[in-house]
């Protein structure tokens, strides 16, 4: 794909392009690595849009009135919030992580609207706009933010506990249980490292764009889950890995920006998406069943 873009537009290719192109992939990596937790556990967050909206706006909200560092910690604790509510709803409550996640994504379209009354929140501030406006040798630090996250996201899957049971209760939630794995518990974790991921792209897109805007995030929900699946991540957890995912986030970022280069339609880029997401699902179960 890139050689094909590279061909067609050779400004593609060029250095400011591919800035561009991992700062914009940068917000999208960050939610993608958290949804692959949710994921991974058997679980979907369709609700990490709304929270970037949210956490936007208590993020702006908050930088008028409290050291930047607290501002951080601020947001990313009522992210691990909304993510704990949504683990709740899941493991406690025992309601569909896709009805429950739904049913969070309208309750925080609606407190955003009503918060804000429809309104943007702004802070152009440069001390604020560092995080996803400055570069540190040549490098976008959003871009590099999100390659700390992966590598983070890596390490906790492959070298913990929780990431070994979150594979674990992904595969066989019954046989997980049977081994003595805390699977409610678990099982909230990665809700709440899915939000907390989400909290962190939400800091990176409200400094990049210096606003607070209700609808910030919107979309994120469903080209977060397009990236998890399109790097191969199994439908109903147990089987994949950050770099999977991380690929599919590059996949459709360069897929977006090459053709915004080319001039194609907005609609098309999201057909284009969907065909590959429903690909990349299928070709996985073929996969697996010829593995079986």
């Amino acid at each position: 794909m890139a050689v094909f873009f590279v061909i067609a537009e050779p400004l593609f290719g060029s250095s400011g392009n591919l800035q561009n192109l991992a700062s914009q992939s940068a917000v999208l990596a960050m939610v993608a690595a958290g949804q692959l937790f949710a994921v991974l556990g058997g679980g979907i967050d369709l609700s990490v849009g709304a929270q970037v909206g949210l956490l936007s706006i208590i993020a702006v909200d908050l930088s008028h009135i409290l050291p930047l560092g607290l501002v951080f910690l601020a947001t990313l604790a009522v992210g691990c919030l909304v993510g704990l509510i949504n683990g709740l709803a899941v493991t406690r409550l025992k309601i569909s992580p896709i009805i429950a996640t739904v049913a969070m994504l309208q309750i925080l379209t609606g407190v955003n609207l009503a918060y804000t009354k429809g309104l943007p929140r702004r802070n152009f501030d440069p001390l604020y706009t560092a995080l996803g406006t400055q570069k540190i040798l040549g490098l976008p630090i959003a871009a590099i933010l999100a390659v700390v996250v992966a590598i983070v996201a890596a390490f906790v899957l492959r070298r913990t506990v929780f990431g070994r049971y979150t594979y674990a209760i992904g595969g066989n939630s019954d046989a997980a249980l049977l081994s003595g794995i805390n699977v409610r518990s678990v099982k909230l974790g990665t809700y709440v490292v899915c939000s907390l991921f989400a909290a962190l792209g939400a800091l990176t897109l409200s400094s990049r764009t210096g606003s607070g805007i209700p609808d910030l995030g919107s979309g994120l929900e469903i080209t977060s889950i397009a990236a998890v699946f399109i790097g191969g991540i199994a439908w109903g957890g147990g089987r994949g890995t950050v770099l999977g995912a991380m690929l599919g986030v590059i996949l459709i970022a360069m897929l977006g920006n090459g053709l915004d280069l080319l001039s194609v339609q907005t609609n098309v880029q999201t057909i284009v998406t969907g065909i590959l997401m429903a690909a990349a699902v299928a070709l996985t179960q073929l996969r697996r069943g010829s593995r079986a």
